[in-house]
C-alpha cells in the first residue's frame, strides 16, 4: 500500500515543482532585457501617439498655436505624401506609426511584475503578427515602476519634433490610471513571491511525503503548505485578471483621444492560472489522502 501511496505522490511532486517554475516566471519575465517580454502584464501601445496633431493639421481652420508643433507636423506628412490617400484625413496608420519616431518616442511600454521596458514593433506596428524590439528596460523601484507622463516628456522634449505634452492634449487622469496599474503590480510582487516560495517549500514537502506516506503530521503540513500556495497563487490570478479587465478598459478610456491603448498579457494570465490549477490539484490530493488515511487508521482500530 505504501509502494502505491508513493507513486501517487510523485504526480503533485511534478506539478508542485512546475508551479514552482511558472511562478518564478512570472516573477522574472522582462528582467533582463529581451527575456520573456511577451510575458508582460500590460503593455502599452503609442505608435498612435500624436494622431491628434494630425488631425489638427487636416482642419482647414487650424493654426499653429503650440509654437510650431502643427508646422513639425506638417513637414512631416508634406515628406510622407506619397504614402497618403486624398487628404491628410486618409492618412494610413503606418505613416501614424512612424510619427512616434519623429515624436522621439517608443512605440510600446511594457510593464512587468518586477521592472517594466520599451521599445518598438517589428517590422512596423502595422504588421499582421509584430515581433517586440526592446530598447532598454528600466531599474525603477517596485513602487514607482512607469512614470509615464514624466517619460514621454522628456522625450519628446528631445523628439526631432521638439515637442512637450501640452502640444498633445495630455491628461493628467492617464498617469493616475496609470498609477492605480502601478500599486495593483506592486500587490502582484508581493503575492507572486509568497506563491514562489511556498511552491518551492511543497515541492520539498513532498520529497518527504514521499520518504514517508502513512506519517499523518507530513501529510498534514503536505497539505497545509499546498493550500497556503493555491490561496496565495489564487489571489495573484485574480488581482492580474481584474487588472487586465478593469486597470486597462479604465487606460484605454482615457487615453484613446491621444493615440494611447493597453492591453493585457495573455501569456502571463495564462501562466499564472496554470500554476493555480497545479497547487489547488495538489491541495485537494493531500486533503483526500488525509481523509483516507484517517479511515484507515479508524478501521485498523476497529
Amino acid at each position: 500500500m505504501a509502494k502505491l501511496t508513493r507513486i501517487a505522490i510523485l504526480v503533485p511532486l511534478v506539478l508542485a515543482l512546475v508551479s514552482f517554475v511558472l511562478t518564478s516566471l512570472t516573477l522574472f519575465a522582462g528582467r533582463k532585457q529581451g527575456f520573456m517580454e511577451d510575458y508582460d502584464v500590460v503593455r502599452l501601445n503609442t505608435s498612435m501617439l500624436g494622431h491628434n496633431l494630425i488631425d489638427k493639421v487636416a482642419s482647414k481652420d487650424s493654426t499653429d498655436s503650440s509654437g510650431g508643433a502643427l508646422s513639425g507636423i506638417k513637414n512631416f506628412l508634406n515628406s510622407a505624401k506619397d504614402e497618403v490617400k486624398d487628404k491628410v484625413n486618409d492618412i494610413t496608420n503606418e505613416i501614424a506609426g512612424k510619427l512616434t519616431s519623429k515624436l522621439g518616442v517608443s512605440q510600446w511600454y511594457s510593464l512587468h511584475v518586477m521592472n517594466s521596458c520599451e521599445g518598438n514593433w517589428t517590422p512596423d506596428p502595422t504588421a499582421p503578427d509584430p515581433s517586440l524590439e526592446v530598447t532598454k528596460c528600466s531599474g525603477t523601484s517596485l513602487q514607482n515602476r512607469l512614470n509615464l507622463t514624466e517619460l514621454l516628456d522628456s522625450e519628446l522634449k528631445v523628439g526631432s519634433l521638439k515637442l512637450s505634452l501640452g502640444d498633445l492634449n495630455w491628461q493628467d487622469s492617464i498617469q493616475d490610471k496609470l498609477d492605480i496599474i502601478n500599486d495593483a503590480l506592486y500587490a502582484i510582487f508581493i503575492v507572486y513571491v509568497l506563491a514562489m516560495g511556498l511552491s518551492g517549500l511543497s515541492f520539498l514537502l513532498h520529497i518527504a511525503g514521499f520518504l514517508l506516506p502513512d506519517r499523518t503530521i507530513i501529510v498534514l503540513v503536505n497539505f497545509a503548505v499546498a493550500s497556503l500556495a493555491a490561496l496565495a497563487c489564487v489571489i495573484g490570478s485574480i488581482l492580474v485578471s481584474v487588472l487586465g479587465s478593469k486597470g486597462v478598459d479604465k487606460l484605454n478610456e482615457k487615453g484613446q483621444n491621444v493615440g494611447l491603448s493597453a492591453t493585457r498579457g495573455k501569456k502571463f494570465f495564462i501562466l499564472s492560472w496554470i500554476a493555480t490549477v497545479f497547487m489547488m490539484f495538489i491541495s485537494v490530493f493531500w486533503l483526500v489522502h488525509l481523509v483516507f488515511q484517517r479511515r484507515q487508521k479508524r478501521t485498523a482500530t476497529k
